[in-house]
């Protein structure tokens, strides 16, 4: 765990909390980016092709397979949260 080593001035290495929906959609909007990014990146590199900066019909298509990847992860959190919460107090 990452701990300050002085406790009144907050950690530099975590990010703020996110504590509002609109921070939430900006956070979801970067991993939807990063992570379609990265599918093409990773999709380029196994055919061997040299990839340089994508185009936003491929970043397009790129983001919709890592919204439902991303949409996964977010429903298997709830059902986590949900699992956890109906346990009641440990």
């Amino acid at each position: 765990m990452n701990v300050s080593p002085d406790p009144t001035r907050p950690d530099p290495t975590r990010p703020d909390p996110i504590t509002t929906q609109d921070q939430a959609s900006q956070e979801r909007d970067t991993l939807l980016d990063l992570f379609a990014r990265g599918l093409i990146c990773t999709a380029a590199s196994a055919v061997g092709a040299d990839h340089g900066e994508p185009s936003e019909e491929a970043l397009m298509k790129a983001r919709a397979v890592a919204d439902d990847y991303l949409a996964a992860y977010e429903e298997w959190l709830v059902k986590i949260a949900a699992t956890n919460a109906a346990a009641g107090p440990q």
